[in-house]
């Protein structure tokens, strides 16, 4: 028997290898479909939430402050603020819509508040306006007195007199550009008061 099992060695060698190749061979393909199977679970489950928010028909907004039913509602994807405020019964008589853009589009979970006239953020707004409204308005050298000549960075006293007795004896401005023949002011001045002054 060890004679015989001496003279196959080979053969029986042969035969393990063979085995063991077919037991890796078997092995390998069930670990990869196993891999498959579960990202084909995962991507199931992830695309009916992208696909649930892709192809949402409607957006849900909470809104407060002076309307007349505050509350949320249920409104179309491509709704915008008007259409909020006029399901909620519209604005209250107090209501400022200084704040409010009635353009805008709606995003879902939004919430959007109404302030009524006289309330902290109204009135920030408000005078945020003026504000820039008065550093807007621009002082007419044509028309303007010594004193509102000297309201403008860079004009004091001597500089609003000379333009002033300018104005009087040559006549009104036709540019802005004309006020470096006035004594006392060259160009680099006359740039540094463009957007001061006006000639309209």
């Amino acid at each position: 028997m060890m004679e015989l099992l001496k003279k196959h060695k080979n053969y029986f060698l042969i035969g393990i290898a063979i085995l063991c190749a077919g037991v890796i061979y078997i092995s390998i393909p069930t670990s990869q479909t196993d891999k498959v199977t579960a990202n084909q679970a995962l991507n199931t489950e992830e695309k009916p939430q992208k696909e649930e928010k892709k192809n949402a028909t409607h957006i849900y907004i909470d809104i407060k402050g002076a309307v007349r039913t505050p509350g949320v509602y249920k409104l179309p994807v491509d709704a915008r603020v008007q259409d909020v405020v006029k399901v909620a019964g519209g604005l209250t008589e107090d209501a400022d819509n200084s704040k409010l853009n009635l353009a805008e589009k709606l995003k879902d979970e939004m919430s959007i508040y109404v302030y009524k006239k006289g309330e902290a953020g109204s009135e920030e707004v408000v005078k945020d306006d003026i504000e820039s409204s008065d550093t807007d308005k621009k002082v007419n050298i044509n028309s303007a007195t010594k004193i509102d000549l000297q309201q403008v960075p860079g004009i004091g006293d001597s500089k609003a007199t000379a333009i002033i007795e300018y104005r009087e004896k040559e006549g009104l401005f036709q540019t802005i550009e004309d006020l470096k023949n006035v004594t006392g002011i060259g160009e680099k001045t006359v740039e540094k008061l463009k957007e001061y002054l006006d000639v309209n």
